[in-house]
């Protein structure tokens, strides 16, 4: 008997049912894999489990223990939850209280389980999972701790309840390649040393090649365990490079302090019209503050050329007319559009400014330009997809007609086929409008495919750089190699 087995799960909200037929099964000690795109369904049918949500309406079989929890009553799902399945999510800082420290959090779940909530059974915890400086932690708010710091805290706070069964919902995707290798090899170590059941949903394919033990793929609100996606960055991107054009941008010595902090350091690169320089390095290393500074969103040292005009000699009129030749492109579009703003607002809004005529008519080609359908024009920021979004924010940026992009982590909150999508868009785009890319992420994939040349940065410093190819086939900075290694490319000096 399967510890969990799911049969025929159809799940409905009103009129919406994203889960219309779902079955599978998980054995002891095993680590099974959902994947599939945003909107397929993976969430809700996580969430179903343990009906987290009461407005929906489960309908099938989901036996766990021999048991069908489908039909539980609250009073019953709270024996279940915590105690016997634990779920961990994408964001910690959404999941943690701000409000509370990480001990009384995590003796809050000891209580809960009918545990000792005891100091050393917190510290125990921290231990478990491999944090360091457990006594530091223990006292520590949610914000004084990394984005992989908190996700430990988060599988400390669902081992708590000495769980059979842990449902880890894109635990990794918000994480830099560093920290999600460690994560990673975490759940797989405690997964064997508890033998402990964990259902992992990604959208991340070579995520699951390397910890499932059998894979299921969720598409349009089906599971099925056939028609695994292929691998969607498999080639090396190289532009041949103009001789004897001017650079549309080049940095010089930028230098970014916060107070004493020194967070970039004499960094100089340069782009030309059409082609993609990659930003690259762990959370931390100092890469949006590069971006940051070589913009002016923050105060920043050194000399920025764009289209041959000095950008951090400017001020007053001068600079705001310089601004419109380099726009930026921000991580979460949710947070960086106005949610009371219509999406012509959105992206009108900088022509309205410089007083500039026929807006809407600008706009509607915009949209057009980045494949948006003109009926979104009247929405808000909050009835798009994350892809829609992200298309809205770039459509504001290209109204402008820049001749330098910064786009900073445009691609990580999105699944595989909508990242795909947007990089075909900025491929056809600079393409087509001789655009300059700085392109930074800590996915390694996705800059393999974008960038032309690389910058490898750590600890506010350029440590390595290069053109694209020559770096992912021949790296040689051991920092690079982990890199490379923590995002699951081989290198020719590997194969």
């Amino acid at each position: 008997m399967s510890l969990l087995e799911i049969k025929n799960l159809r799940v409905r909200f009103e009129n919406f049912m994203p889960v219309k037929s779902a079955t599978m099964h998980i054995e002891v000690g095993e680590l099974v894999a959902l994947i599939g795109s945003s909107g397929s369904g993976k969430s809700t049918l996580a969430m179903s489990i343990l009906k987290l949500q009461e407005e929906a309406k489960v309908h099938g079989r989901v036996m766990f223990d021999g048991k069908n929890i489908a039909y539980f009553s609250e009073k019953k799902m709270r024996l279940i939850r915590g105690k016997k399945i634990a779920m961990i999510f994408q964001e910690p800082m959404t999941s943690l209280n701000p409000l509370h420290t990480v001990a009384k959090q995590i003796s809050e779940v000891l209580k809960m389980t009918e545990q000792p909530a005891t100091k050393q059974a917190v510290l125990d915890l921290l231990a478990q999972v491999e944090l360091t400086d457990t006594e530091r932690i223990y006292k520590s708010y949610p914000h004084e701790l990394s984005g992989g710091q908190r996700q430990r805290v988060m599988i400390a706070m669902a081992l708590a309840g000495r769980p059979e069964l842990l449902i880890a919902d894109e635990p990794t995707t918000a994480l830099d390649v560093t920290v999600q290798a460690q994560i990673l090899a975490l759940l797989k170590r405690l997964q064997k040393q508890l033998n402990l059941a964990i259902l992992f949903i990604t959208h991340d394919l070579d995520v699951v090649g390397q910890i499932a033990d059998r894979v299921y793929v969720m598409r349009q609100g089906k599971v099925s365990t056939t028609d695994i996606p292929d691998k969607v960055y498999p080639w090396i991107r190289h532009t041949p490079r103009q001789p004897l054009q001017t650079p549309a941008i080049e940095v010089k010595n930028l230098n970014v302090f916060y107070h004493r902090f020194h967070a970039v350091k004499d960094v100089s690169f340069s782009v030309q019209p059409g082609r993609t320089i990659g930003i690259v390095g762990e959370s931390g290393s100092g890469k949006s503050s590069l971006a940051q500074g070589l913009t002016r969103l923050i105060e920043a040292t050194g000399q920025v050329m764009i289209n041959g005009q000095d950008f951090f000699s400017l001020s007053g009129r001068a600079l705001r007319q310089a601004r419109s030749h380099i726009q930026m492109v921000l991580q979460d579009p949710a947070s960086s559009l106005n949610p009371r703003m219509t999406v012509a607002d959105i992206i009108g809004e900088g022509l309205k400014i410089r007083k500039v005529p026929n807006v809407k008519e600008q706009v509607i080609e915009t949209l057009k330009l980045v494949d948006l359908p003109i009926r979104l024009m009247n929405r808000h920021p909050h009835a798009l997809s994350g892809g829609q979004r992200t298309r809205v924010a770039l459509a504001r940026a290209l109204i402008l007609k820049p001749s330098v992009l910064v786009l900073d982590e445009v691609t990580s909150s999105l699944d595989i086929q909508t990242q795909r999508q947007l990089i075909k868009l900025l491929t056809m785009l600079q393409k087509e409008l001789k655009l300059a890319y700085i392109f930074i992420s800590h996915d390694m994939k996705v800059v393999r495919s974008l960038s032309d040349d690389i910058v490898v940065m750590k600890d506010g410093q350029v440590i390595e750089q290069g053109f694209s190819g020559q770096l992912f086939n021949h790296p040689t900075h051991p920092y690079t190699k982990q890199l490379l290694k923590d995002s699951f490319i081989k290198t020719k000096q590997t194969i």
